[in-house]
């Protein structure tokens, strides 16, 4: 048993000022592209919203991975203690500030 995706990506929401940054890159990307799209073809913005979403759902996923391989409970503040022992939301912060969508991603 381990601490759910959907707890994990609710942790980083609202704890993990990093979250804000991935959205807005994350939505000018999906807006920019929509630009480019005929305008018949063009997406509402529900639609450029919840691709941004599952952007992010993606992204995150393979951090949420290696920590369930590492944390190995369910106990949510074991999750937390190790996330801060090893500066993980530091070292995602970076990432985030070099964080680039473009049509190559």
């Amino acid at each position: 048993m381990n601490l759910t995706y959907k707890e994990f990506l609710e942790y980083l929401e609202n704890d993990f000022d990093g979250y804000e940054i991935f959205m807005e890159k994350a939505t000018e990307y999906q807006q920019n592209k929509n630009q480019k799209r005929p305008s018949k073809s063009r997406w509402n913005p529900g639609k450029v919203e919840k691709a941004t979403n599952e952007m992010w759902k993606k992204a995150m996923q393979p951090l949420y991975d290696n920590l369930k391989r590492e944390v190995k409970s369910a106990i949510s503040y074991k999750w937390i203690e190790y996330i801060e022992q090893h500066e993980v939301l530091e070292g995602l912060r970076d990432a985030m500030a070099d964080l680039n969508f473009d049509e190559a991603s």
